[in-house]
C-alpha cells in the first residue's frame, strides 16, 4: 500500500474501509497487487488483571498502536487470541495481526488426553473469536 492509500485509509472507520486479505505468490505476501514486507512487533503476553482480562484498557491499546503506526509498524504479533475489539483498533491505525493461539503446557501433556481436549478447545475458541476479521493477516499456534 502505497503513502497516501494508507493515509486515507488511516482517516476512514474501519466499518468503511475495505481491507484486501493478503495472499501469497512465491516467498511472498501480496496485497492489492503490491509486496507486503511485515514490519512487525510482538504485543505481549500480558499478565492476567483481576478479571482474567489479558490484553492492556482500550486507551491504553489505542496509544500504542497509534505509535506503532507512526513508527512504521504494519504488523503486529499476539501470544494468545486477542478480543475482537483489539483487531478493530488494530485495523483503525492499519495494523494487521499475527493471531497467537497459545497450546503450550508445561508438562507431559501428550500423555494427559484431559489436557489435549483442553488444548484442541482452546485454539478452536481462539480462531472462532478472530474469525473473518480483515485485521487478521494469520493465525500461528504455538
Amino acid at each position: 500500500m502505497t503513502a497516501s492509500k494508507a493515509a486515507l485509509a488511516l482517516q476512514l472507520e474501519p466499518e468503511r474501509r475495505t481491507w484486501s486479505r493478503p495472499t501469497v505468490r512465491g516467498k511472498f505476501l501480496w496485497v492489492d497487487g503490491e509486496k507486503f514486507f511485515m514490519r512487525a512487533v510482538t504485543y505481549g503476553p500480558f499478565r492476567s488483571d483481576r478479571f482474567g482480562t489479558t490484553y492492556p484498557a482500550l486507551e491504553i491499546v489505542e496509544q500504542d498502536f497509534a505509535m506503532m503506526a507512526a513508527n512504521g509498524v504494519n504488523t503486529i504479533r499476539t501470544y494468545n487470541a486477542p478480543p475482537r475489539w483489539l483487531l478493530d483498533v488494530a485495523q483503525k491505525h492499519g495494523l494487521r495481526v499475527m493471531v497467537g493461539l497459545q497450546a503450550e503446557r508445561h508438562f507431559a501433556f501428550l500423555e494427559d488426553s484431559k489436557a489435549i481436549q483442553d488444548i484442541h478447545e482452546q485454539v478452536r475458541t481462539g480462531a472462532r473469536r478472530s474469525a473473518g476479521h480483515p485485521a487478521v493477516l494469520c493465525r500461528a499456534r504455538q
